[in-house]
């Protein structure tokens, strides 16, 4: 059983396994008795020292306190669709973290630790069965490699999403004469302010999860870096004579240099993202702020007929004609 690389992973991981790897981890050492939460084992990266304890306590109080991105649908479309409805959908690694206010650590370098750890008790020697490790760390590859699925597949379609309302909102402000006329009657204004609050939702949430997402890449970026430079630091040497350790460990390498990549993919789609909301939210301003001149402009005309009704049959009195 090899470890899979990216991108060839299609089945929904399911993620309430990954609160326990941590435990299994700890129970292939050669003595795991002594690994206590007052005495954890000592990470062989000092980068993840702190992140690493903080998912060994996370995994003993059980799967649910475990900040790991929920399984969600496979579908994108069917994603957006529960994003945009909820206002508190656990989208992101990064949601999930901030609705655990106790937890310090982002569970990307959480995971990565881990990683890294499985990683050192092949190379140490440490484990009572490899192939126990290797299957554990298949699964987190696995969750990586979702991540990387989940997040592109999310940006893409945001990005398709904003990007078809640019295009039809800009359409009424390249004729701004005849939206101009339309907006003065009532029932067209009314209508164009309620898809404005519709809009305004979607930017909103969209956005939160930008920012979530991004939040993501960033940490798993510089997680990752520090991952590659310890593998990188323990060489081939001692994989030569075990051609089954030499293929894993390759593996593990070659992901992690495309994680590098693939991160800054989701930076630069992230990115474009950002740049097409902040066009989006541009022409909602300018329809907004439309609108609200037709709106004063019907104002001051009903305030004007009525000044000068009142004028016509009582001329002397039409300073103090009611106005309302």
């Amino acid at each position: 059983m090899g470890l899979e690389t990216v991108g060839e992973a299609e089945e929904l991981v399911d993620y309430s396994y990954a609160s326990s790897i941590v435990v299994s981890l700890h129970e292939e050492l050669d003595e795991p008795d002594q690994v206590t939460l007052e005495q954890p084992p000592v990470h062989p990266v000092k980068a993840f020292q702190r992140a690493f304890e903080e998912s060994i306590v996370e995994s003993l109080e059980g799967p649910e306190s475990a900040a790991t991105k929920p399984a969600g649908p496979q579908d994108a479309e069917a994603r957006r669709r529960l994003m945009l409805a909820n206002d508190d959908y656990p989208a992101t690694y990064n949601a999930r973290w901030r609705s655990r206010p106790g937890a310090k650590h982002h569970p990307l370098w959480k995971l990565l630790a881990q990683i890294s750890f499985g990683v050192h008790l092949l190379h140490q020697r440490l484990a009572k069965s490899d192939e126990e490790v290797i299957k554990i760390l298949q699964n987190h590859l696995m969750e990586i490699n979702s991540f990387f699925r989940y997040t592109l597949d999310d940006f893409d379609l945001a990005l398709k999403d904003v990007s078809e309302r640019i295009s039809y909102l800009r359409l009424p402000l390249e004729h701004v004469n005849i939206f101009d006329t339309m907006l003065d009657d009532r029932n067209f204004r009314n209508s164009i302010i309620e898809g404005n609050e519709k809009i305004e939702q979607v930017l909103h949430r969209t956005s939160r999860y930008l920012n979530d997402a991004l939040i993501d890449t960033r940490n798993g970026k510089e997680a990752s870096i520090q991952a590659l430079e310890f593998f990188n630091s323990l060489g081939r040497d001692w994989t030569v004579g075990n051609r089954r350790l030499g293929s894993v460990f390759g593996n593990i390498f070659a992901c992690a240099e495309q994680w590098l990549k693939l991160f800054d993919e989701c930076e630069r789609k992230g990115n474009n993202l950002d740049r097409s909301l902040t066009d989006l939210r541009g022409i909602l301003n300018e329809m907004i702020k439309r609108a609200g001149a037709a709106s004063r402009r019907s104002l001051v005309g009903r305030l004007l007929f009525r000044l000068l009704i009142c004028f016509q049959f009582e001329p002397n009195a039409a300073i103090v004609c009611d106005s309302n």
